[in-house]
């Protein structure tokens, strides 16, 4: 099975310039983990709820410290055409919790590891796993 009809489609998007005050309460009021940030290069990065937690244990004041200083700038993105299996490979290897998607080289949304599990299970209960 395919990742692309797993993917979250609204995605939160912010920038590199907002706030992590502004990009926590968003994510609360999302009830998401990650954020997609639109980089002024145009590139796809990432701000997660552990990029958050780094933030708030390192004393920094959120109100004014940007999502630039804390996103991973460089994520690993994922093909809407990888197989679930092999996504949660890489989520395993590399301990993160979330993926770009991308198709064609385009963000299309994101995929957690809520997604997988939930793909996962319906795959065993369908016998498609052992």
């Amino acid at each position: 099975m395919e990742i692309g009809p797993l993917v979250t489609e609204r995605l939160l998007s912010v920038g590199p310039h907002h706030s992590l005050l502004e990009t926590a309460r968003k994510m609360q009021d999302r009830n998401v983990g990650a954020a997609l940030v639109l980089t002024d290069e145009g590139h796809p990065a990432i701000i997660t709820e552990r990029d958050l937690l780094r933030a708030v244990s390192e004393g920094v004041d959120l109100s004014v410290t940007t999502v630039s200083i804390y996103m991973t700038s460089t994520p690993v993105c994922a093909s809407v055409e990888w197989e679930v299996v092999e996504a949660a490979k890489i989520m395993r290897r590399g301990g993160f919790r979330h993926l770009i998607v991308l198709d064609d080289g385009a963000v299309v949304g994101m995929l957690s590891i809520r997604d997988l599990v939930d793909a996962l299970v319906e795959m065993h209960e369908q016998s498609l796993l052992p």
